[in-house]
């Protein structure tokens, strides 16, 4: 599977994702891990379902890495985040993560997941700021990539309980697929990509009268895009996907809607090291517990704000580069045009991004 594969199917830079490939030539080393991303979004959102918020942050991500072979890792160290204005963490927590190669290309790994946008999922379905903001993904995970196939399948438990502990336990399951119809070395890319999210909280040796909770998010869809082999005009092309929420215990105060559905038409075109995108979104009593919330048909601070109809015009202009080995730069612009208030909600940002390794030793 191609670097542009990944791009233009699911809207993350390839610089901030993670390949989980265990490499035979880093086999005997203990290494020193490092990556360190400053963030900067700021959601100028006035929409009745989604509120307006900035992040300005920066996550360091420290970790000593044994690797014994060619199959096995382990890597420890610790994930923090700091919120400007703020003076102590967001997140200050232990980083501990084993992983061994099932296969050349399937990856298992347990502890402190390859999360957030290495999962590559839709907007829709996951609002890409939560990979700096949210809390690291921990728990199984499966990861089958090469030239024509990604398969990332999870279960993050956010929340282990013992017997008697007042709160519920806590998980999301996860599947996101991607399957190239076409030959690796064809200029035309087809594609046809499937993603679920079931998120779970209840259990049966806790206290809690809280209700049970069991809701998901799918889409599926056809990814098309031409590789033009020009110099400067790299790729167009066009991605639909059809989108689904099912909530199997709804409750009026917090989640209004059973059910819902959305569809999502997107153009893209990339010019490197720029990315432009417009699509359109029509959704209908959707709701997606980690999506980007303009999304959704209510607000989830306050459900009594609903729009169960939803018409919006989506338009990203992105860069992204690589300055040095290891070092990546980029920078967004977003609007979301909601046809039925007729008004405009936007978001613009920067980040940067040190990942590096340095060995330490060889064994």
């Amino acid at each position: 599977m191609t670097t542009t594969l990944v791009l233009h199917a699911q809207r993350f830079p390839e610089s901030r994702c993670d390949s989980p490939a265990v490499l035979a030539a880093d086999s005997n080393r203990l290494s020193l891990w490092t990556d360190m991303s400053g963030f900067f979004k700021n959601n100028e959102y006035f929409s009745p379902v989604a509120d307006g918020q900035t992040y300005p942050c920066i996550s360091l991500l420290p970790a000593l890495t044994y690797q014994a072979s060619g199959r096995f890792r382990a890597q420890a160290g610790f994930y923090a985040v700091k919120f400007s204005g703020k003076n102590d963490f967001s997140h200050l927590q232990p980083f501990l993560r084993l992983q061994y190669a099932v296969a050349p290309a399937l990856q298992m790994t347990l502890g402190n997941l390859y999360g957030g946008a290495n999962h590559r999922l839709i907007e829709p379905l996951y609002g890409w700021e939560r990979h700096y903001v949210a809390a690291p993904e921990s728990g199984l995970q499966f990861v089958l990539h090469d030239e024509r196939r990604f398969a990332d399948i999870w279960v993050d438990w956010q929340h282990y309980i013992e017997r008697g502990d007042a709160a519920p336990e806590a998980l999301t399951f996860g599947i996101s697929t991607c399957r190239q119809l076409t030959p690796p070395e064809s200029k035309f890319l087809l594609k046809l990509p499937l993603q679920l999210l079931i998120h779970h909280q209840g259990g049966q040796i806790d206290t809690s009268d809280e209700p049970m909770i069991v809701l998901g998010n799918f889409a599926a869809g056809v990814c098309s895009q031409w590789q033009t082999g020009w110099k400067r005009l790299q790729s167009v092309g066009c991605d639909i996907y059809a989108t689904g929420y099912y909530d199997r215990y709804p409750n009026e105060e917090r989640r209004p809607f059973r059910q819902g559905w959305g569809v999502y038409p997107v153009l893209h075109i990339e010019v490197a090291p720029f990315l432009c995108t417009a699509g359109y979104w029509h959704g209908e009593r959707f709701y997606a517990f980690q999506g980007e919330a303009l999304f959704g048909s209510f607000n989830v601070h306050d459900p009594s704000q609903q729009m169960p109809v939803r018409d919006l015009i989506t338009f990203k202009l992105m860069f992204d580069k690589e300055v040095y080995q290891g070092i990546s730069v980029g920078a967004q612009v977003e609007t979301y045009s909601d046809l039925h208030r007729g008004k405009t909600d936007y978001s613009f940002g920067v980040h940067i991004r040190c990942n590096r390794q340095f060995v330490l030793k060889q064994l």
